[in-house]
Parts: structure tokens; sequence; C-alpha cells
């Protein structure tokens, strides 16, 4: 099982509630491409957030610079960008991605990746999320969902 499959054991053990974004979705719709971590959206609930934290201590995760991560940090409205002994793991609030978790989470589908059961967000949602954000990486993402699937859903 490789670092990524890891990580969703763990987040699923902690039973963090998480919508998988970025990369590990994109190939998840049919782009194959290279990614460096973990994209996910969090439930803001404050049981959520505890499981996190919880789940930071037992990995003694810091941030990607080496930094430690004060507990108190962690938050319903606040990204987190963790280093943890399986990879990095990048934990977007709800704000940040714009879209109410709840309709992530209910638009989803429970995909295997790297043998663990994680939720993938929706292809409507996908795009929505790199329209969104705008920067060079997710326009090419969206030029290239647009080649696997042909005319991506609206706004």
């Amino acid at each position: 099982m490789s670092g990524f499959g890891r990580i969703l054991e763990d987040l699923n053990s902690a039973e963090v509630d998480y919508v998988l974004v970025g990369g590990i979705a994109m190939i998840r719709h049919g782009v194959v491409r290279a990614t460096r971590d973990i994209d996910a959206v969090f439930a803001p609930t404050e049981e959520n957030v505890a499981r996190i934290r919880g789940l930071v201590e037992r990995w003694k995760a810091t941030r990607p610079d080496g930094s430690p991560v004060a507990l108190d940090e962690i938050g319903p409205d606040r990204t987190i960008h963790l280093s943890t002994p399986h990879g990095d793991l990048d934990l977007l609030s709800e704000k940040i991605a714009g879209i109410p978790f709840s309709r992530l989470r209910d638009r989803s589908d429970v995909k295997h990746v790297d043998g663990a059961p994680a939720a993938i967000c929706s292809l409507a949602d996908l795009v929505a999320l790199k329209r969104a954000a705008g920067r060079e990486r997710d326009l090419a993402d969206l030029s290239d969902l647009e080649q696997a699937h042909g005319d991506l859903p609206p706004d």
C-alpha cells in the first residue's frame, strides 16, 4: 500500500469525514497525472475537527516546512497543510472550497484509492472547484477533463 493509501486508512480509522478533491479526484475522473499530495475538504464540525487534531497528534505531523502544528490552529474554517509520516495532506476548509461540505459529500462516490475506500467529489464539483481556483494548473486540469469527458458541466 502506498503512502496515499496509508493516509486514507488513517483518516478512515479516525472517522474523519472528508471528500477527496485535487489530483486524486482528477485521476478518478479519467485524467492521468502525477500528484504529490492528497487534497481533501473536511466536514466543518467540532467533532470532525477533534478527530483531525487527534490524528495530527498520532502522526506527529508537521507543516511541510517541518515547523510544528499548533492544535488550536486547526479549526472548522481553517485550511491546514500537513506533512505526515506517509506523505503530504492538504485539508481544505469548506470556506476555501466554496462548496458546502454537505453538497460535496452527497454528490460524491466512494471508490478505492490505493486499497482504501474514500469519497471522491463528483465531476461537476471538481469542475466547479477548478474553475473557482483558476490557477494555471487548474486551467490545465479543466482542459484535460474536457478532453476526457467532452463538454463539462456548467457552473
